[in-house]
């Protein structure tokens, strides 16, 4: 069985952090990174060096309790720390957007909401994550793009022959565009792999590979019988 990226970040003691809680839990993990591959010529840039922590499907609901168990603990709020300054409301969509936020910062929001009267129980925290994970399956973040990137697809199935005339690459556009859109995947927080489209904008990839097609045969007999 294959493992999924359950941490990823450019800060090496913060995967080193969590590596120690789940050995503490005896969770087999894996740590990759792009460190042996890195190009010094961006040492000024450490954001390239990226830090992932692999665990297999099955671990993710126990490490996440684990984790949150250990810096549920640990948190100390320092008396300037910067959520303090966020409304009830902001802290919030840092509980419903949990994998965006690193461990540290989830626990403080919790901790603020809970010193400042909200009732956040278990049972709550459990329903905002299963309306994210349900979001994040269904609902696009940018949909305006996923529409443009679809209209693109369309027109370079039509046209990418002709336009490969002036830069030949240009006929793989409309291929790679609909390969994308019928193949490409996401993980959610619960480390199960989902396609990125929808099924309806997966009919579209489809239609766009059989387009391509089509057209590159229509434009290249019509090439050569001009010819």
């Amino acid at each position: 069985m294959d493992r999924s990226i359950f941490r990823k970040s450019s800060d090496k003691a913060v995967i080193e952090e969590i590596a120690f809680i789940l050995d503490q839990n005896n969770i087999h993990y894996e740590i990759i990174d792009n460190e042996k591959d890195f190009d010094p010529s961006f040492v000024t840039n450490v954001s390239k060096i990226v830090y992932q922590l692999l665990i297999f499907e099955e671990d993710f609901e126990v490490a996440n309790e684990s984790i949150s168990n250990y810096f549920a603990k640990e948190v100390t709020i320092p008396e300037d720390y910067y959520l303090l300054d966020y409304s009830n409301e902001e802290l919030e969509e840092i509980l419903y957007k949990k994998d965006e936020w690193n461990e540290f910062d989830y626990e403080v929001a919790k901790k603020i909401l809970k010193n400042r009267g909200e009732n956040i129980n278990d049972e709550d925290l459990i329903l905002l994550n299963e309306k994210r994970t349900l979001a994040l399956r269904n609902e696009y973040e940018k949909p305006r793009e996923v529409e443009n990137y679809i209209l693109i697809g369309y027109i370079f199935a039509v046209l990418g022959c002709i336009l490969s005339l002036f830069w030949g690459i240009l006929i793989f556009v409309s291929y790679a565009i609909a390969i994308a859109i019928i193949k490409l995947k996401k993980q959610l927080p619960n480390g199960e792999r989902v396609y990125y489209f929808n099924e309806k904008d997966r009919k579209h990839g489809k239609n766009i590979l059989y387009l391509s097609l089509a057209f590159t045969i229509f434009w290249t007999l019509l090439l050569i019988i001009r010819s």
